[in-house]
């Protein structure tokens, strides 16, 4: 049976390396075989948002594009993301707008271990 691991991240992605380190983590679990799903909220979300060119820090939206093409299930909650400003279709491809009481919640029902990576 395989494992479901998931992360839900809050810091942005210029904020710190918080988001870089998900990516990563999300990363190396899926090397190891394990389901990941990622749920971004709070500055979190700032991490999918499309035409990141950071000069001296890891493209973390270009990373969890590539993570959801690897298979990874990315969602943001959608009050987060409207709050801030963003419009749909500004995040990057693969990533869903949800909710804190959908997907969130169905992440963490079918997850065998869960992480948060916040400041």
């Amino acid at each position: 049976m395989t494992k479901t691991l998931t992360i839900i991240w809050r810091s942005g992605s210029m904020m710190a390396m918080d988001s870089n380190v998900a990516t990563k983590l999300a990363a190396a679990a899926l090397r190891k075989g394990y389901k990941v799903n990622m749920f971004g909220y709070g500055e979190g979300i700032t991490a999918v948002k499309k035409g990141q060119a950071p000069k001296r820090f890891p493209n973390v939206g270009e990373e969890i594009e590539e993570l959801a093409k690897a298979g990874a299930k990315i969602s943001l909650c959608e009050t987060c993301y409207a709050a801030r400003g963003f419009q749909r279709g500004e995040e990057v491809e693969g990533v869903k707008i949800g909710s804190l009481t959908n997907e969130l919640f169905g992440f963490i029902s079918e997850s065998d271990r869960l992480v948060t990576i916040a400041r």
